[in-house]
């Protein structure tokens, strides 16, 4: 399968969500998440480019960064946030890629070692020019109405995002009181 521009080499690209085998069945029929079936799967996305960070004054600089490659209209959905999916029994301590995907199940999707475009998506806190987010990460049911597979999803916040922004999240600040005590 064809990879985006930029993509790194040391990462799995993913087209769907890779499933954790620890995954109980209860859990996956709550999600709708299944190893097996042809669940939407998605391709490098048109409306967003991998680039390299080449601002010294970036927080990421000389790392990779998201940005619009078209012009983004408010509250509209860019991609979903492909990873491995996990619980309690199956986590990655260390990682800065998981995202809570069910709360009461207590499973996520790390895109540490394995993702899509979403896992390059920066925090918005010190990058020039930034004051909030301009993204953000909601769950949405893909395939099926109300009983579709349970994804994380990229959405524009409430602005447009012009055509070559970086688009940048809020990671929490629950995110960063953990990256302080380290």
């Amino acid at each position: 399968s064809k990879t985006p521009s930029n993509w790194p080499p040391e990462i799995t690209y993913l087209t769907r969500p890779h499933l954790s085998k620890s995954l109980p069945a209860e859990t996956l029929t709550h999600l709708s998440l299944s190893s097996t079936s042809s669940s939407t799967t998605s391709t490098p996305s048109p409306l967003v480019k991998i680039r390299k960070i080449t601002d010294p004054a970036h927080p990421a600089f000389g790392q990779l960064g998201l940005f619009a490659a078209k012009t983004l209209s408010a509250r509209s959905f860019i991609l979903d946030y492909l990873g491995y999916v996990h619980d309690d029994n199956d986590l990655d301590e260390s990682s800065d890629y998981d995202l809570c995907l069910d709360r009461e199940l207590r499973v996520g999707v790390d895109a540490r070692r394995m993702g899509n475009e979403g896992r390059m998506v920066n925090d918005y806190r010190g990058v020039p020019g930034f004051v909030r987010a301009n993204v953000v990460f909601e769950t949405r049911r893909v395939g099926g109405g109300d009983r579709g597979e349970v994804r994380m999803g990229l959405w524009v916040g409430s602005k447009d995002v012009k055509k070559g922004a970086e688009l940048c999240v809020s990671y929490g600040k629950g995110f960063w009181k953990e990256r302080l005590k380290e």
